[in-house]
């Protein structure tokens, strides 16, 4: 039966133009697309022209009676008319009698009669009864032609004279699958440049459909041509059965679809119905609806009591689940359905503006619009869309299905069961719109809260406030020392601490790692209002923070901006206060300062200083001082500190607590330290000993140096170049960065060690060694912190901590220096307590190399 019909050659039934997700490159691809396919049929139309032009338009009819133009398009006309529309399930195939007249013309009409009548009849069809956009026509028409001309080309290359026989009958067959294979890849290539690659087997269903009913319609035609030839009075005896055929597997296939549709309204039904979330209830019937209507676009809004919700599927992949909608594009969809028309068809000109903007930004060509209608008001509206492309639009039938599907899906989704779900999916939203707005470790809100918060405060001008910039001092040292959940469980004491140090009606947010925001509203002087709470922040980190079993002294630096300095929006005020918390590191650290404009300033200078360094270091505009380490039993130097200098050519000399950092952060340090170690080495061998073989020189190694996979390889060529003995080489590393990495730093302080040169450990106690690891490491000296040396000339109980630290390094071998030695009470104090070396301003400032003697000190 299925034979008898064929697949209309010009009819491109298509799904959905699918494109990118964002407005404007859906446009491009919708209108490139385009283009794309009216440049395709042009190139159509001039082959076909060409083809008729050239070796085409002389042929004549193979045999008698000869048929004129205007009978050809009536069977056209008429083939054409005779179509079966397949659309359910994603799915669309056209089926006509076009090959009858086709294969007619072919044996009975020249070439150029058969050709008119195929474009004459076909496109009156297309344009008068379908009504196909002119983009359809065109393309139909054209692809049609060039198909009927090669045909025209392959049957008389094939037939050697005039006549219907065998020969006639293979070129026939030959012809028409030709022309259909040709059809079939024209309009795949079609649907290709507009809505992307066709799928492999896509194409391979469409030429297997195509090829059983021409092989079945060029049969029946190949019969009525012989009965034609021979005896035209026969042709009602073909005429009838095959009308029949046709009328009677056409109310079939009619049949066929209303019992899917109801078999479509079921499951869809049953969807709802089982699904125990009314979410997955939503997706399921518009994940069906795409299906049933071939749409790109299936959404449902329920109205509820509250704001809106919209469930959406489509373009491609996109899926929005209850998402908030605009109250006034709900308007717009309640004004196009009522009880008097429940379903609508709409287009970009539909409705209110904010409905018209809606489907423009969405590149909505054509929808259709359905009620979703309880007992006592309106619940909702389904609608289904195509955008711009070779889509189909929605028929009678389609709106009829449409309204039987809203009006059973209003019946399973009213009552308690939608007013009980709508309640819970606004507390998940209520859920997700706290996560997205608050930090999941300490439960504070986060930056994009704070942002909002600061950006109202900044609308209301009447009101005047501040916010408070908080950064935990050296976070990472205990991160890395004690472990990342220590680390999290110290950041939630922080955020605890800081909400005591405010008004329930202030906001702490987390910025992100170790940082912290306070927005402090409103208050009558928003710098002295600053300025306390920062003094009790300081004051509340004053005592150590409990974390698991262990107490961890923590540190704060804050910087505080106010509105009133504030003249760049949200993001620059958390810039000013920002500026003002780097300010107090640089200061120091554990400390809060004030917002000046002049901070901004610095950070200039600050950058351009560092441009300048650069230049400094390419320039070799660096220099090496020393600072003796004395024997405070003897008074006689036994080292010195190599100490890196900057003399700007404008600013003169550069502190080197204003751009080691600068130097740390760039990378500069590498260089820099290379060179110091170079230099140091250097001038040792050139002198600076004084002739004293056992005179050591220190240099010092930053954290990123440590972390350098070249750092071994730069000490042995400094020692290989110079020929200092390995010995003679001291190397110092804080504990702060060691800490950092242990095991790797471990295994560099082996490699240095394999070298022969000796170690000391800077600033010891400042950080958080355990002392089985400090056993563990190759270390040949301790150096005691300059913090601990200043509590000496007190004689309170704070002097213990250098007694410890010299009892641990005597207990360890080690030997030990200390640091910072200002005044002679520190010095009697450290010879009373047996610290074997001593450096600091009291002794000897640091100087060139060339001032640097290494004889007797200035010990008292």
């Amino acid at each position: 039966m299925a034979g008898l019909l064929k697949r209309g050659r010009g009819d491109v039934e298509t799904s959905p133009v699918e494109s990118a997700s964002s407005p404007p490159a859906e446009r491009r691809l919708r209108f490139s697309g385009a283009v794309a396919v009216w440049t395709f049929t042009a190139l159509l139309g001039v082959l076909a022209l060409a083809l008729l032009l050239g070796p085409v338009g002389g042929y004549g009819p193979l045999a008698t009676p000869h048929l004129p133009w205007w009978l050809i398009a009536l069977g056209f006309a008429a083939g054409e008319l005779c179509v079966v529309h397949l659309e359910f399930r994603r799915s669309a195939h056209s089926f006509s009698l076009a090959d009858v007249p086709m294969v007619l013309g072919l044996l009975f009409s020249s070439a150029p009669q058969l050709l008119a009548g195929a474009l004459v009849g076909t496109g009156l069809v297309y344009v008068l009864h379908r009504r196909l956009p002119p983009i359809k026509v065109a393309f139909n028409l054209a692809q049609l032609a060039v198909a009927t001309a090669l045909a025209v080309l392959i049957l008389h290359g094939v037939v050697a004279e005039a006549g219907i026989g065998p020969q006639a009958w293979a070129g026939v067959y030959l012809a028409t699958f030709t022309a259909g294979i040709l059809t079939i890849v024209f309009i795949a290539a079609a649907m290709s440049l507009s809505e992307g690659m066709i799928h492999a087997p896509t194409l391979r269903q469409m030429l297997g459909m195509d090829a059983l009913v021409t092989i079945t319609n060029t049969s029946l035609a190949l019969a009525m041509a012989v009965v034609l030839a021979h005896d035209p009075r026969a042709l009602p005896l073909l005429a009838v059965p095959a009308v029949t055929v046709f009328a009677v597997y056409r109310a079939y296939l009619t049949e066929r679809q209303r019992h899917e549709k109801l078999e479509f309204l079921y499951e869809a039904n049953r969807t709802l119905a089982r699904s125990p979330e009314v979410a997955e209830a939503l997706e399921g019937l518009l994940l069906r609806s795409l299906e049933a209507f071939r749409c790109e676009i299936a959404e449902i809004v329920l109205f509820g009591d509250g704001r809106p919700l919209r469930t959406r599927l489509g373009p491609k992949e996109e899926r929005r689940v209850l998402e908030e909608v605009e109250p006034d594009l709900v308007d717009g969809l309640r004004g196009l359905v009522d009880d008097a028309s429940p379903v609508t068809i709409v287009d970009r000109g539909s409705g209110s503006p904010a409905l018209r903007a809606h489907l423009a930004r969405e590149g909505v060509q054509h929808g259709v619009v359905a009620m979703l209608r309880g007992e006592e008001r309106e619940i909702g509206t389904l609608m289904l869309a195509n955008r711009l492309g070779l889509t189909r639009t929605f028929s009678p039938d389609d709106l009829r299905l449409l309204e039987a599907l809203a009006n059973n899906a209003s019946v399973a989704l009213q009552y308690d069961r939608l007013e009980q779900a709508v309640l819970q999916l606004r507390e998940l939203q209520d859920r997700l719109h706290h996560q997205a707005f608050h930090d999941p470790l300490t439960d504070l809100p986060n930056r994009a809260l704070l942002l909002e918060a600061v950006r109202t405060g900044l609308s209301a001008r009447n009101e005047d406030f501040a916010v408070l910039f908080v950064d935990v001092d050296d976070f990472k040292t205990v991160n890395d020392s004690l472990g990342h959940g220590v680390g999290d469980e110290l950041l939630v004491a922080v955020a605890t601490r800081l909400r005591q140090c405010v008004r329930p009606g202030d906001l702490v947010a987390r910025m992100g790692g170790d940082e912290f925001g306070i927005l402090l509203r409103p208050v009558a002087d928003p710098a002295a209002g600053g300025l306390q709470v920062a003094e009790r922040v300081m004051r509340a980190f004053s005592l150590p923070v409990p974390v698991g079993d262990q107490l961890i002294s923590v540190h704060v630096s804050v910087g505080i901006a106010t509105s009133a300095e504030n003249d760049e929006g949200e993001e620059g005020m958390l810039r000013n206060a920002d500026l003002a918390m780097y300010q107090a590191k640089t200061a120091g650290k554990a400390r809060y300062e004030l917002f000046a404009p002049a901070m901004a300033d610095a950070i200039v200078r600050r950058h351009a200083l560092k441009e300048e360094l650069r230049r400094a270091v390419d320039d070799r505009d660096l220099a090496v001082h020393y600072q003796s380490i004395v024997s405070l039993e003897t008074g006689v130097p036994v080292a010195a500190e190599a100490l890196v200098r900057w003399t700007h050519t404008e600013r003169g000399p550069v502190a080197p607590v204003e751009f080691i950092p600068l130097a740390e952060e760039t990378g500069l340090i590498l260089p820099i330290g290379r060179f110091v170690l170079g230099e140091a080495c250097r001038q040792l061998v050139d002198g600076l000993d004084g002739g004293d073989e056992r005179f050591r020189v220190h240099v010092n190694v930053s954290a990123v140096e440590l972390r350098d996979p070249g750092l071994v390889e730069s000490v042995e060529h400094a020692l290989a170049t110079t020929g200092l003995r390995p010995q003679r080489l001291v190397l110092e590393m804080t504990e702060s960065q060691l800490l950092e990495n242990p095991a790797a730093s471990a295994e560099r302080f082996q490699q240095l060690r394999d070298l022969g040169v000796r170690l000391a450990l800077d600033d010891f106690g400042t950080g958080y060694s355990s002392l089985s690891y400090l056993h563990a490491l190759p270390l040949d000296i301790l150096k005691i912190a300059k913090t601990f040396v200043d509590t000496l000339e007190g004689g309170g109980p704070e002097a213990s901590f250098a007694r410890m630290i010299i009892e641990l390094a005597r207990t360890l071998e080690l030997d030990v220096i200390a640091e910072g030695i200002e005044s002679t009470a520190q010095l009697e104090a450290l010879r009373a307590l047996g610290c074997q070396y001593g450096q600091g301003f009291l002794m000897a400032e640091p100087t060139a190399a060339d001032a640097f003697v290494s004889g007797p000190s200035r010990v008292p």
